[in-house]
Formats: structure tokens, C-alpha cells, sequence
């Protein structure tokens, strides 16, 4: 059971340090982990986490009550740029003359 106030993981946002504290995972594994997203530009499901080396069945079953596969932190980078593009720049505000 979870400690009330935490939440799931984003395997496809943590870093290498926050996924050791996941069950089963130590640095080695977390390393390869960080390592496999980077080259796969993130996790698309469990099955693709599966397939990251050294990560077997038992692992993906006690990590799966703990964290969820997520957009990439880059597709959520990606999508804040277009939208501040979209927009266009913000207009700059002159300050206002005090009339005294």
C-alpha cells in the first residue's frame, strides 16, 4: 500500500535516482533503464518497458502499482514551445505615466 500523498512515477520522466526507489530497481538497473528510454525517445508501453535489458517479468509486475508510462518529457517540451509559438510573443507592457 502507498504512503498517503505520494504518487504514481512517469517512467518516461523520472530520473535515475528517483527510479531506485521503485521496488526491484537498484542503480544498475535504473542506468539501464534511463539508458534504453533515451535510445527508445521513451517508453510507448509496459510491453516497451519490458524489452529494456536486465528488466525481467517480475520486475514490470512490482513496478506497475507504482509508476505509469507517460508522455516523454520531451513530447511535453515540445508541446509548451508550439503552444508559446501559436501565440506569438507576449506584447510588452510600457509602464504608466503618473500624472501628479
Amino acid at each position: 500500500m502507498e504512503a498517503p500523498g505520494t504518487s504514481l512515477m512517469n517512467l518516461n520522466a523520472v530520473s535515475e535516482h528517483e527510479l531506485t526507489q521503485l521496488p526491484r530497481i537498484g542503480a544498475d538497473k535504473a542506468r539501464r533503464i534511463v539508458g534504453y528510454r533515451a535510445i527508445r525517445k521513451g517508453f510507448r508501453d509496459w510491453a516497451d518497458f519490458a524489452g529494456t535489458p536486465g528488466i525481467t517479468e517480475a520486475d514490470v509486475e512490482a513496478i506497475r502499482t507504482r509508476a505509469w508510462i507517460g508522455p516523454p518529457i520531451e513530447a511535453i517540451q515540445s508541446v509548451t514551445a508550439r503552444r508559446r509559438t501559436a501565440r506569438g510573443p507576449l506584447p510588452v507592457r510600457r509602464p504608466r505615466r503618473m500624472i501628479s
